[in-house]
């Protein structure tokens, strides 16, 4: 092994090596031989990744403590903003609850919420003079009512009043009879009217009655006219496409039968104006011919003026047109109706069975169960009197409490119906009669006054 290291050694210092004897000395070199190459590089690189390692984790510490500085300071200052809110809050609230009129100004929760709802329950007052309308007496015999107060918050009417027997017997105690089963006979119905579709039409583009406020009626049938003419009324006919809408206006959704009866304006339109309509034009034997059933082609001497017939109105029957509508497939036995425009009622529902020897004819029947006043009429008081024509009546004292759905403002076409079929729609009143100078008492020594039974038992 020495002769090994004198031959490296004379080969790198370039001297001969003197045969001594040999001797294990150290030698100190500037060269070192890296017996383990391999094991050492990886030494290295393993106290680099140690060092790096540690600096990342030492960086992540660092940040670590600046977050929770940073979330410390923010809770901090949140704490103290909380708390001077808390101050300021408690301050506000005591005066608030020192002002006087808090109520007043003050939304109830919720409030806003239901406004719609608290608006359906708005009630109607005008809805008053309608019921009176039909439950008061038709014919010679009279009611009329010298004092009216309506508690529309209980649904209850109270009134004062004097009953006029006109007719044989000149009793007038039958009179007030008369008038407390009218009551509870007197009904009511209310709904909707819907276009040749089905759809609802607005409540405004509806006419129930005419200038003098009168309902339009045939006969023993009502009926009330669709005005197309207002803003979201506009229909078409069913089974035509409607127009596009131009900007800013609404597009029609609205359809009525082509077979109903409409009131119409004629208007002149241009060929440019049917050609922009995508209209056909065809000359057949030297006359022009259009391919729609609302334009009128007329000749005037040299002339051809093409005439549109817009529709501005269109009556819709209250009452069903039975044997009209079911022969043409309208309406059928259990009372369902479609395809044409009509009344949806919410209280009224028709039936038919078909009679006859060939059982092509329809007898039809209506149920109606919504009650004007469901516990009639309570009179409190009854007295002989002299009206101011001096004549024998009987004054009196009721109330009566009615069907709050009668005056629910959300129960739209509301109409009240008389023991003797009479009615009076929503837009119809008629109360020139119905009130009257309050009859006197009866004065000391008027014996037919004081004596004149004013009850039945009385009387019997």
């Amino acid at each position: 092994m020495q002769e090994w290291f004198d031959k490296v050694k004379a080969k790198i210092t370039g001297k001969p090596v003197e045969n001594k004897p040999t001797l294990l000395t150290a030698v100190a070199t500037d060269y070192e031989v890296n017996l383990v190459p391999d094991v050492k590089i990886q030494m290295i690189k393993a106290l680099k990744m140690r060092n790096l390692v540690l600096f990342i984790c030492i960086l992540v510490s660092a940040i670590s403590v600046g977050v929770v500085l940073v979330l410390f300071s923010i809770k901090s200052g949140q704490d103290i903003a909380m708390s001077n809110q808390d101050k300021r809050l408690e301050s506000m609230s005591i005066k608030m609850n020192d002002y006087e009129e808090l109520d007043d100004l003050v939304t109830i929760q919720r409030q806003l919420d239901m406004i719609s709802q608290l608006s359906g329950d708005k009630p109607v007052l005008s809805r008053v003079f309608g019921a009176l309308d039909v439950v008061l007496p038709q014919g010679n015999d009279v009611v009329q009512l010298s004092e009216l107060r309506a508690e529309l918050s209980e649904d209850t009417l109270r009134f004062e009043g004097q009953a006029d027997a006109r007719t044989a017997p000149l009793i007038d105690y039958r009179v007030l009879e008369a008038l407390k089963k009218g009551v509870s006979l007197s009904k009511y119905d209310y709904g909707r009217f819907v276009d040749a579709m089905g759809n609802e039409i607005p409540t405004w583009c509806i006419n129930e009655a005419d200038a003098n406020g009168d309902p339009y009626r045939d006969g023993e049938n009502y009926y009330v006219w669709w005005d197309l003419s207002m803003k979201g009324c506009a229909a078409v006919a069913k089974g035509t496409t409607a127009p596009e809408a131009d900007d800013g206006e609404e597009q029609v959704e609205l359809y009525y039968n082509p077979e109903s009866e409409v009131e119409s304006e004629e208007v002149e339109v241009s060929e440019g104006e049917l050609e922009k309509e995508g209209v056909k034009l065809e000359l057949e034997n030297d006359e022009v011919k259009v391919d729609v059933d609302d334009v009128e082609v007329r000749k005037e001497g040299e002339e051809t003026k093409y005439i549109r017939k817009n529709v501005k109105r269109v009556k819709i029957w209250r009452t069903p047109q039975f044997e009209t509508w079911h022969k043409s497939g309208y309406m059928e036995l259990n009372g369902n109706i479609s395809g044409i425009e009509h009344f949806e009622s919410e209280c009224t529902r028709y039936t038919g069975t078909m009679q006859g020897g060939d059982g092509n004819v329809a007898k039809w029947t209506s149920t109606n169960d919504c009650m004007l006043a469901p516990e009639g009429l309570n009179v409190l008081s009854s007295t002989n009197g002299r009206d101011e024509s001096d004549n024998l009546v009987l004054k009196f004292t009721a109330t009566v409490n009615i069907n709050p759905e009668f005056f629910a403002f959300r129960n739209k076409h509301m109409i009240a119906i008389g023991p003797m079929g009479q009615n009076v729609t929503d837009s119809y009143m008629q109360i020139g009669g119905m009130f009257t100078r309050e009859a006197r008492e009866c004065a000391e020594g008027d014996t037919e006054c004081l004596n004149t039974a004013t009850s039945a038992e009385e009387g019997e």
